[in-house]
């Protein structure tokens, strides 16, 4: 996805960023399978403790994101060390990313609409569509800042073949319908707690009506 290898010898909470930067920049000009990402969680290229996620159960928040940033994105990733997990806890995390990945992974390894680049201030968005599945789109979001966020996002849903309606359903199984603009997209009206997460899954209204 074109990382830096010294990058990764940054403390952990600015490689969290980075790697989304290196997603959004590295799937211009191709689908997320066809590119790969790194995790290191053990030292590299320097940096010390600040910049290592080993022992991984003290440092789950940091490697939990970086398996959501991969993962929501439909990137697979080279994870260097000896280990994938040291606790119960830490092999939890992993088992509901990948179980994330598996639900999804048909839309997830489609085509990408870059919405927003991550930039530490805003929301960051990425949005996965293919017309030919019944989930048509898959709007990941994130929320970079320490404290809640609640914005407008804008949904540019052409390339998902919907015309008319869009429900939007989300992690919790809320759906929403929204009525798409003359320019085919809808206005999102989200909130996303600190550090955290969001995703809408879009279907054609019609379709569920």
């Amino acid at each position: 996805m074109g990382y830096r290898e010294v990058n990764w010898a940054l403390p952990r909470e600015r490689q969290i960023i980075l790697s989304r930067q290196n997603i959004y920049d590295g799937t211009w000009e191709k689908t997320p399978s066809m590119g790969w990402m790194f995790v290191p969680l053990m030292e590299y290229h320097g940096g010390g403790k600040a910049s290592t996620m080993e022992p991984l159960h003290e440092n789950l928040e940091t490697y939990e994101q970086h398996l959501i940033n991969n993962l929501t994105s439909g990137v697979q990733a080279h994870y260097r060390g000896l280990r994938l997990y040291d606790t119960e806890k830490t092999k939890q995390i992993i088992q509901k990313w990948v179980r994330f990945f598996k639900q999804y992974r048909d839309i997830l390894e489609s085509d990408i609409i870059h919405v927003r680049r991550p930039d530490g201030t805003h929301i960051d968005c990425m949005m996965h569509v293919n017309t030919e599945l019944e989930t048509k789109g898959l709007a990941v979001m994130h929320n970079p800042k320490e404290q809640p966020v609640e914005e407008t996002i804008y949904l540019p849903l052409y390339y998902t073949g919907m015309t008319n309606e869009a429900v939007a359903i989300d992690r919790e199984g809320n759906e929403s319908v929204y009525k798409l603009d003359r320019h085919y997209g809808i206005e999102m009206r989200v909130s996303i707690e600190a550090k955290g997460t969001a995703w809408f899954v879009l279907k054609n209204h019609e379709v569920l009506s």
